[in-house]
């Protein structure tokens, strides 16, 4: 009957040791992100690349893809996405390079020379993922220049990016 009345001691601690393990474990892997997340770093961009126009969806819209190489991605596949208003070209592009994506926007102004057309302006790079998840970066050179019907340019990428 004393077993009835009044249970084993043992009881109690142990499930004030489980609940203060699971509170421990708990507390260990929400805190575990901040401990293990790295913390941005700026970088020097330097890339240029020749892109091919793939696709003319409008009269003043192009779709260009090719290789872009330089510090800090690499080796990628761009694709820049591209319409004409006025002397104004509004692009935006993707970079995948082994290590993730990379996603941004320019702005360029439209100087002809002939049948060359010059680009000269700025991008921004909105977001990436990967190794690049926490990518941003303003003010970033953005110059081009091939023939005036987008067949072929030469593009380059200059500034700082963080990631």
């Amino acid at each position: 009957m004393s077993d009835i009345t009044n249970p084993p001691h043992r009881l109690l601690p142990t499930r004030l040791g489980v609940a203060s393990l699971a509170a421990i474990a708990a507390a260990g892997v929400t805190a575990a992100p901040y401990a293990i997340a790295a913390k941005t770093k700026s970088r020097s961009l330097s890339a240029s690349g020749q892109l091919v126009r793939t696709a003319k969806p409008a009269a003043l819209s192009s779709v260009q893809e090719g290789t872009v190489t330089g510090k800090p991605f690499g080796s990628g596949k761009m694709v820049l996405r591209s319409k004409l208003k006025q002397a104004t070209v509004t692009s935006t592009f993707t970079l995948t390079t082994k290590a993730g994506l990379v996603r941004g926007r320019a702005t360029a102004r439209l100087t002809l020379d002939g049948d060359t057309a010059n680009y000269k302006g700025t991008a921004t790079i909105t977001s990436g993922t990967r190794r690049y998840r926490r990518a941003t970066g303003s003010n970033i050179r953005f110059t081009g220049v091939g023939p005036v019907s987008a067949k072929r340019t030469k593009i380059t990428l200059s500034g700082r990016v963080r990631y």
